[in-house]
């Protein structure tokens, strides 16, 4: 035994221990399964500090991408999520990431995604799957980003759905930064009393720009992109998957 190893946790003997090595070694084949040559692609790998969890994206070449037209583009992403102790399920799904001054607001997840046990029915193949049939659920998604793009929203109508819509949602205070996002382009604190107050009349006080945001919310889109930015700044991961997921449901009553 290697005196330099450090344990990183303890697994039953039905845990399938996927080293982070093969989940590269699996994407790459998937890349190779449609066409891309890994070594054509860019990615970015994130280890925890022992190495029990990884974090990889892959984003996908250019004609995958989708332009919303103010020169912000978007790229697909294959990201995986696997952890050696345990601590986390492996997943492998598609989503939007949107290159804002080197920061990045995620969007959707695409219908096709892969999230397993550590058990011995586990099939990293599943990840060609994903990445296949996350492609082509991308094209439907990319209409309607369009639709989104095209559809005008007007200032009374965005207060009336975070006051309901998005309140109900995700709740007082996503509502209230939402609303001052779409109204000044900058994340919010809050600062007033919630009592007596609603999303829409509490009082905040400017916090960070939001990047890609403009100083004001002038359709669906812009709506979006802030709904995203409100979704990453969750600490949990799954969490942020959930909110992601939910952005399109959010949307729908702004579409009538």
């Amino acid at each position: 035994m290697d005196p330099t190893c450090v344990p990183v946790g303890v697994v039953s003997k039905g845990y399938a221990l996927v080293p982070h090595s093969e989940v590269i070694r699996v994407v790459q084949k998937a890349l190779a399964g449609i066409g891309q040559d890994p070594n054509n692609v860019s990615a970015d790998l994130e280890l925890t500090e022992y190495g029990e969890r990884m974090s990889l994206s892959v984003f996908l070449p250019q004609n995958y991408w989708f332009d919303p037209g103010d020169g912000k583009p978007m790229a697909l992403r294959l990201e995986c999520r696997n952890s050696v102790d345990g601590s986390t399920r492996f997943k492998a799904f598609l989503g939007w990431f949107r290159f804002v001054c080197s920061n990045g607001l995620v969007i959707g997840v695409t219908r096709f995604d892969v999230r397993r046990r550590h058990v011995g029915d586990m099939a990293l193949s599943d990840i060609g799957r994903a990445l296949a049939g996350g492609i082509r659920a991308s094209e439907e998604e990319k209409q309607n980003f369009i639709k989104w793009r095209d559809k005008a929203v007007e200032p009374e109508r965005i207060r009336v759905w975070a006051e309901k819509d998005l309140r109900k949602g995700w709740g007082f205070k996503a509502a209230a930064r939402a609303w001052h996002i779409a109204r000044t382009g900058f994340d919010a604190n809050i600062v007033g009393p919630y009592k007596g107050n609603s999303p829409t009349t509490i009082e905040v006080e400017n916090a960070s720009y939001v990047p890609g945001c403009p100083p004001q919310a002038l359709n669906l889109y812009d709506i979006s992109q802030i709904l995203a930015w409100l979704a990453r700044d969750r600490r949990d991961l799954e969490e942020q998957l959930q909110w992601r997921e939910e952005i399109s449901g959010l949307l729908k009553p702004l579409m009538n």
